[in-house]
């Protein structure tokens, strides 16, 4: 409160920010009703940024963090089915302790812990080492598995957080949002002043449900089986990269620019955009004027693949449901290991469940599904972000399933855009990439 107060001060008081923080600090209740009048009097919302929280955050299920982690402007570090063998931590939530549900909840869960350790222990038996015995043997554990994280946010989007998840449909993620609450209110009361949802929030579930209505009847396609299609791009999106390049780099309106680079060859288009990779490495970011390229992918990723994906904050990932006709992921590690039958039994018995409790428990049925049950989601980004993220997820020290989706991402988006898309990998093929590159220069 006393450090938002001080900030707040800097742009109309002539004294240091040393002073302001020392009188800030001297009078802390002064302080907040100072934050009160300019966060929520005048509006001056930024203030609270520069309150930040740490929070420790346990005995949350891995469905619900899925929701956590959705949010764009705090810090998450989670503890990592990918490197921790797993116990048999749960979460039974709300919507179905003390209910018929209950006890098959119970059931299906510890049979597919007992199956967790089953393929873990055949995987080490196929000679796997024990790390990516891990890796692959989670992909058995139910999203009911309770973790535990560490979050970091400032007062302003904890706020925002606090009241979403307010009017979350998963009691669980509703509790978590009274608790965060009452954790923040104690210590920064001035400025967490408004968790229950607005009108316009609280209706979202209903607003969602109508407009899901307007498609009842319409049949899916089955899937192709591709985990990424580009379903949208930016119309001529070198010639547009190649515009901003030009105006960015120049002295004229973007019409001007736009109308120059529309006169412009193909091999000139390319030639400019080349000129920023010329000493491009493969830990620098691209040009900025690579954000005016935007991409959006339709992508069918299990939730494995998905706890890695919406890291990517920067993104907009709109997820659907998990949905069991896009059946689940089998890593070929547990297939080779015999141990195939073992995830596909895990799953259909996650998927029974789920099928007889779906329209008594809504949201929470999904629950008992695993980690490699699959959804759909939209992931819309701009160029410069796809780089980054080619960089982290193709190369070999990512997990295999983000590693191959990522892969089919990056290989559309540069045969389509040779120019632009001509250095999207992962650090490791970096150097190999960049010379290839060079070598197929259009002429």
């Amino acid at each position: 409160d006393a450090l938002a107060a001080s900030y707040a001060r800097i742009s109309r008081d002539p004294r240091s920010v040393g002073a302001l923080r020392a009188e800030a600090l001297r009078d802390v209740a002064k302080a907040r009703r100072s934050n009160e009048r300019i966060v929520f009097g005048l509006g001056h919302a930024s203030v609270a940024e520069h309150a930040v929280l740490n929070f420790d955050v346990t005995g949350l299920s891995r469905l619900a963090v899925e929701e956590i982690e959705h949010f764009r402007l705090a810090s998450f570090t989670e503890k990592s089915q990918r490197y921790i063998r797993l116990g048999r931590d749960l979460v039974v939530p709300p919507e179905i302790r003390g209910t018929a549900a209950e006890r098959p909840f119970r059931l299906v869960v510890e049979r597919l812990f007992v199956r967790y350790e089953e393929t873990y222990r055949a995987l080490i038996g196929a000679g796997m080492e024990a790390g990516a015995a891990k890796e692959d043997a989670r992909y058995l554990m139910p999203l009911a598995t309770a973790t535990q994280f560490g979050m970091t946010a400032n007062a302003r989007e904890l706020e925002y957080m606090i009241m979403r998840l307010a009017a979350h449909p998963l009691a669980e993620l509703r509790s978590l949002s009274r608790a965060l609450y009452r954790a923040s209110k104690s210590v920064v009361p001035s400025l967490i002043r408004y968790p229950t949802p607005t009108e316009h929030w609280g209706a979202m579930p209903q607003a969602r449900r109508e407009i899901g209505s307007y498609a009842r009847g319409s049949r899916p396609a089955p899937w192709t089986g591709r985990p990424a299609t580009l379903a949208a791009a930016t119309p001529g999106a070198e010639r547009r990269l190649a515009a901003c390049l030009l105006y960015s780099s120049g002295a004229f309106s973007m019409a001007e620019a736009s109308r120059a680079a529309r006169d412009l060859s193909a091999s000139a288009i390319d030639r400019i955009v080349r000129t920023t990779m010329r000493r491009l490495g493969p830990h620098d970011a691209a040009w900025r004027e690579f954000e005016c390229v935007e991409l959006l992918f339709d992508l069918v990723v299990s939730a494995s693949c998905y706890a890695q994906l919406k890291r990517h904050r920067m993104a907009t990932i709109l997820p659907q449901e998990y949905d069991l006709a896009l059946g689940v992921s089998m890593p070929a590690t547990v297939e080779s290991a015999g141990a195939g039958a073992i995830l596909r039994s895990g799953a259909r018995e996650a998927e029974r469940f789920y099928r007889a409790h779906r329209r008594s428990l809504g949201a929470a049925a999904s629950y008992a599904l695993t980690n490699a049950h699959r959804r759909r989601a939209l992931f819309k980004c701009n160029l410069r972000e796809l780089y980054h993220f080619s960089r982290l997820r193709c190369d070999e020290a990512a997990q295999w399933e983000i590693r191959e989706l990522a892969e089919a991402m990056c290989a559309v988006v540069s045969r389509r855009f040779p120019a632009a898309g001509g250095l999207l990998a992962g650090k490791d093929r970096f150097d190999e990439r960049k010379r290839e590159f060079n070598a197929s220069k259009r002429h």
